[in-house]
């Protein structure tokens, strides 16, 4: 709580099942598409992702944040896996799923 009232990070909680409308992790990231290309896409950036919890969404947000790359950084499909992979190899973008 202390790094994200710094700025430091932001940490958005998707509950789909505790909620009447579900809402997830994907859903969060887009809502927040402009931050990441910024911190994680946009040349330049330095910013790191981490994707934590249930294994089941980590297809569906890592074609979300490929979207991301296509629409916000004008990529093709290729260029923007080649990102992803970039920044999986950099250790910026990490999953920790079971």
């Amino acid at each position: 709580e202390a790094f994200e009232k710094e700025g430091l990070l932001k940490c958005c909680n998707a509950w789909s099942r505790d909620t009447a409308q579900k809402v997830y992790v994907q859903h969060k990231i887009k809502e927040e598409e402009n931050d990441i290309w910024e911190q994680l896409g946009k040349p330049g950036s330095t910013g790191y992702f981490f994707l934590c919890g249930s294994k089941q969404p980590e297809k569906d947000v890592y074609r979300t944040l490929i979207g991301i790359m296509q629409t916000k950084g004008n990529m093709t499909e290729a260029q923007a896996q080649a990102k992803m992979e970039s920044l999986q190899a950099e250790g910026r973008y990490v999953t920790e799923v079971y």
